[in-house]
C-alpha cells in the first residue's frame, strides 16, 4: 500500500481548532474521507491502494489567517506557515494541510492545494511535498480528498523540465474532471466521489508517496527555541518577531526565524509555475453552488 503522510497546522480562530479533542477528530473526519476515496474507492471507479496518515497535528495559536484574505497557496503567510512546519518536522515528504478560519478564500474557493518541489535534480530525481490550505466551510466534505489530488497529479510528461503538469490523467489539458460524481470534479460531490484508472495510475506514481521518494530536500534548520513546542505538544510559543519570518530565500539567516541554505534557482522556477498551473485551474467549491436538471432526457449541471 502506498502512504502519504498528512501534517495538519490549525490557526487560531479557524473551525475546530479550541481543542486538541477537536483539532484530532476534524483531521481524522478529512483523512477517513479521503482514504474512502483513494484507497478503498467508491462505485463505479476504483481501489487504489493510497493511504493517508496524519503524521502529526499542529496548533498555530500565535498566527491568525482569516481565510477571505488569504488567495490561495500562493499567499506568502501560508507559504511561509509551511516553510516553518517543514522545518519542525525535519522536512518530513508529506501534504502540509493549514487550516484558516472564515467561510471561505478570497477566490470564493474552500480550499486550494498543489505540489511544491523541495529539491530538482533532473525530471527523474526530484522531491515534491503538498502544500494545502483549507477553510471552514470545508468541513464534513470530501475536500482534502480533492485538495489531494491535485498534489498527486503533479508530474513531469516528458524530460523537459518545462512540461510538468497537475492537470487530471483523464481529462488531458484540464485540471479538474468532466464527470459530477467524480471526486475531481471542481464543485465537489457531497457523497460517494470516485476517481478512475487513469487518476490511479499517475497518483500512485506521486513523489509525495513516500516509497517514492526521490532527491534529497533543500534543507532548512529550525530554531530550537521557536519550534520546540510546536513538535512537542501541538501548540506554538515563538516570539512574534518570529511570526515575520519571510522563506527560506537568498539572504542566508533569519534571526528569530531558521536557518535558510538558499533554494536552488530551478526550485523556484518550477514552484512559481505550478502557482500559474493553479491559477489556471480555478477554485474547488462545494457541489452546494449548483444542482441537476433532466433535459432531453441528459442530467445537466445548471449553475445558480
Amino acid at each position: 500500500m502506498a502512504t502519504v503522510n498528512v501534517v495538519s497546522v490549525f490557526t487560531r480562530g479557524a473551525r475546530s481548532s479550541d481543542t486538541a479533542e477537536l483539532r484530532l477528530a476534524r483531521v481524522a473526519n478529512d483523512i477517513s474521507r479521503a482514504n474512502q476515496v483513494w484507497s478503498t474507492g467508491f462505485f463505479p471507479g476504483v481501489s487504489c491502494n493510497i493511504n493517508f496518515v496524519s503524521s502529526q497535528i499542529i496548533f498555530r495559536d500565535d498566527v491568525t489567517l482569516v481565510a477571505n484574505t488569504v488567495p490561495s497557496i500562493e499567499d506568502p503567510r501560508v507559504v511561509n506557515l509551511i516553510s516553518q512546519t517543514k522545518a519542525a518536522t525535519n522536512n518530513l515528504i508529506a501534504i502540509y494541510v493549514v487550516y484558516v478560519s472564515g467561510p471561505t478564500l478570497s477566490s470564493g474557493a474552500i480550499g486550494n492545494a498543489g505540489p511544491q518541489f523541495d529539491n530538482f535534480i533532473n525530471t527523474t530525481n526530484f522531491r515534491l511535498v503538498g502544500n494545502c490550505v483549507i477553510s471552514d466551510d470545508a468541513i464534513d466534505t470530501f475536500l482534502l480528498a480533492h485538495e489531494v489530488g491535485h498534489v498527486l497529479f503533479g508530474r513531469f510528461l516528458n524530460n523537459n523540465s518545462d512540461s510538468f503538469t497537475i492537470n487530471d490523467p483523464s481529462n488531458p489539458g484540464n485540471g479538474h474532471n468532466d464527470n459530477p460524481q467524480n471526486v475531481m470534479f471542481p464543485f465537489i460531490p457531497a457523497s460517494n466521489p470516485f476517481i478512475n484508472a487513469a487518476q490511479c495510475n499517475v497518483a500512485s506514481q506521486s513523489r509525495v508517496i513516500i516509497e517514492n521518494a526521490g532527491a534529497n530536500p533543500v534543507m532548512a534548520t529550525a530554531d530550537a527555541n521557536a519550534f520546540s513546542s510546536i513538535v512537542g505538544n501541538g501548540s506554538s510559543s515563538s516570539s512574534e518577531k518570529g511570526d515575520s519570518c519571510c522563506q527560506c530565500c537568498d539572504h542566508g539567516e533569519h534571526d528569530g526565524c531558521f536557518i535558510c541554505i538558499p533554494i536552488p534557482k530551478e526550485v523556484k522556477k518550477l514552484n512559481k509555475h505550478v502557482f500559474k498551473l493553479l491559477k489556471k485551474i480555478g477554485p474547488d467549491k462545494l457541489n452546494t453552488k449548483f444542482n441537476y436538471i433532466c433535459k432531453d432526457k441528459q442530467i445537466v449541471v445548471k449553475i445558480k
